[in-house]
């Protein structure tokens, strides 16, 4: 497998589509591949919406039917993911695309904690973040076990997450949901101050906890303000630390906007191209409109660093493997030049396949 130092010299000899995606994309649903040792592993649908915060995923998600099928390709980094298997992802999607899909699918950059919408409503009722990753020995969750003592925070207004934290009384405050998982009993704990939207949100992931991780043999115990004095006493008792007066006012568990990084910024279209080697930029000036996009080159289209940037890719330029290779990488160096973070969304589109929330920053679309 390619060094993601080397990955451009990769993409030119890139082999046949890796054996793991050979029979990919065949049909309408979701299909998950962790990459381990610079190479993807299928994971299992029982597993599915379960992110490791130390390793990188692929997600491929096929719509459509048999006559006309359509697909998304996201490679999600864990924010404790290697550089390695960051680049291994970035490499095996492109493969997977070029190989499997002819360049038709639309590629997405995925970070945690900053998924894209699309990304979220794949999982339902909520993604989960699990501490570790395949580097430090840990593994997928093993059934049953229910030995573990695993405490989740439910946070969010419309994206609702789900992400692990610390099992202590320090991570609780009244703003939030949280679900202590131990033993194979299941406790929900509802802050004073959370929102209906996460209590109905953390209801289900508690049920899904109890079937997936524990083959529906697991007791679920709510915890909120009409619980019995006796019902906080033995939830602290099983967290191990803490009582009912010590926890956080909600302010201490942040705002639920900021959380979803909802803002939205000044939208801008730019032609790149390079020039000796190194990226040339030209903003092109408003209003925008399609016949502003050459088939013969690529654009990013800014939409601020909060919702993302999308990298065109004309038809014409799409034929040339070197510039299908280096579509992300230019997007990750107009992440820089910008000063924008490592974890902001990009998407690449292929000409043909523009999705309504790229066509809505144009004037007129035919």
């Amino acid at each position: 497998m390619c060094d993601w130092r080397s990955r451009n010299k990769c993409f030119e000899t890139m082999p046949e589509v890796h054996a793991a995606f050979a029979n990919s994309g065949k049909r309408a649903g979701i299909e998950i591949w962790r990459i381990e040792d610079f190479e993807p592993v299928p994971v299992p649908t029982s597993h599915h919406g379960k992110f490791y915060s130390g390793d990188s995923y692929i997600v491929l998600s096929t719509t459509g039917d048999d006559n006309h099928l359509a697909w998304d390709i996201h490679f999600w980094l864990g924010s404790k993911t290697s550089q390695d298997e960051a680049g291994s992802a970035a490499v095996l999607t492109v493969n997977m695309d070029d190989e499997q899909f002819h360049g038709h699918a639309v590629q997405h950059r995925e970070v945690q904690g900053y998924e894209s919408k699309q990304f979220l409503d794949y999982f339902q009722p909520a993604i989960r973040y699990l501490d570790g990753g395949h580097a430090s020995g840990f593994n997928h969750v093993t059934i049953n076990e229910g030995a573990d003592k695993r405490l989740f925070q439910i946070k969010g207004k419309r994206n609702v997450r789900v992400r692990q934290v610390d099992a202590s009384a320090d991570s609780l405050n009244k703003g939030d949901c949280f679900i202590l998982d131990i033993n194979h009993e299941i406790y929900l704990y509802v802050g004073d101050n959370a929102k209906s939207v996460e209590r109905l949100k953390a209801i289900t992931v508690a049920n899904q906890i109890r079937d997936q991780d524990h083959n529906g043999r697991a007791s679920i115990e709510i915890i909120d303000a009409d619980s019995k004095e006796s019902d906080f006493e033995k939830f602290f008792e099983a967290l191990g630390s803490g009582d009912k007066d010590s926890v956080a006012e909600a302010t201490e568990g942040g705002d639920d906007e900021e959380f979803e990084r909802g803002a939205t910024s000044e939208v801008s279209l730019s032609e790149i191209s390079d020039s000796s080697g190194s990226l040339k930029i030209t903003k092109l000036p408003a209003p925008f409109t399609q016949d502003l996009l050459n088939t013969k080159e690529c654009y990013i289209l800014d939409t601020g660093s909060y919702s993302g940037i999308y990298v065109w890719v004309g038809r014409e330029s799409n034929e040339k493997v070197s510039e299908k290779a280096e579509a992300m990488k230019k997007a990750e160096q107009y992440l820089k030049t910008h000063d924008y973070p490592d974890w902001v969304h990009v998407t690449k589109v292929p000409q043909g396949v523009e999705s309504t929330a790229f066509k809505q920053h144009f004037q007129d679309w035919n």
